[in-house]
């Protein structure tokens, strides 16, 4: 008779430990899917599997060392993205090359964190680009 209760209790807590095992509280500790796009100055890309699209409109400023050269500071690129969502709502941003002042390398917009990983080409001393013939190219991280 006394060892009915303990069954009772052991088979009880393992039926918890069971289900508390495949229970969704663990979500949150799942990657979040990332993207990556690269997006032509002047032009959108839509960002696969987020429901939004991406345009690269400008390049505010480009401080950034020459590969070809020393420096004390690496220097910053700041760039003007526009992001679109699926309802066609629009939210203009800027992104930096590194935490910089008052701007951010990372921005949330409509739920997406978007990073700018890099501005394309990296400047090089001694060489004057060409506008013509040298396109800026962003690539971003979108999660």
């Amino acid at each position: 008779m006394k060892k009915l209760p303990i069954k009772i209790i052991v088979i009880g807590l393992l039926a918890m430990l069971v289900t508390a095992c495949s229970s969704s509280a663990y979500e949150y500790r799942k990657e979040r899917p990332v993207t990556h796009v690269e997006v032509p100055l002047g032009e959108a890309a839509l960002v696969a599997n987020t429901g939004i699209s991406v345009k690269f409109d400008s390049v505010e400023q480009d401080s950034r060392c020459p590969i070809n050269a020393k420096c004390l500071w690496a220097g910053v690129a700041i760039v003007n993205v526009t992001v679109i969502n699926g309802e066609g709502e629009l939210k203009n941003i800027k992104l930096s090359s590194v935490n910089f002042e008052t701007f951010n390398k990372i921005e949330k917009v409509f739920g997406k964190n978007i990073e700018l990983m890099a501005v394309l080409p990296n400047p090089s001393a001694g060489t004057a680009a060409k506008p013509e013939i040298v396109k800026k190219l962003i690539k971003l991280k979108i999660d």
